[in-house]
């Protein structure tokens, strides 16, 4: 019974150092996080409407939600500042083009929707290695 009780005081403990990371992370680590997720989410959406996992109008009203999410995200990054200017410069520039994805997601099998994934996957993995440096 007292080592079940003793156990709590140390579980706390452990619970509060691995949160603490979460208290300290910078309002430009969270943008970039967020939006190498975001970025991710709409890559796996557009593959799953071209392998018929989910419908054309499905990933539509998804990519609608993207556009909300990552609307300005660009801006933001910017006014909270980085480390450096070349991480800044290197994630607009595939901010960009990941943004032109999100406005008009190639959503038949008429476009270069192959490229379009490739994109959204570089620009995921250019704001998640940001985020987590």
């Amino acid at each position: 019974m007292w080592q079940k009780i003793g156990m709590v005081p140390v579980l706390l403990v452990l619970f509060s150092l691995s949160t603490a990371c979460t208290f300290t992370e910078t309002a430009f680590t969270r943008t970039a996080n967020n939006a190498g997720s975001a970025f991710a989410a709409a890559e796996v959406t557009l593959t799953y409407a071209h392998e018929g996992k989910i419908t054309y109008s499905y990933a539509a009203s998804s990519f609608v939600n993207f556009q909300s999410e990552l609307s300005g995200t660009g801006k933001t990054l910017a006014a909270q500042g980085t480390a450096d200017a070349y991480t800044l410069r290197r994630l607009l520039a595939f901010y960009s083009p990941a943004m032109q994805v999100i406005d008009a997601p190639c959503l038949s099998n008429m476009c270069n929707w192959p490229r379009q994934i490739e994109i959204l996957k570089r620009a995921s993995q250019a704001f998640l290695e940001a985020g987590n440096s």
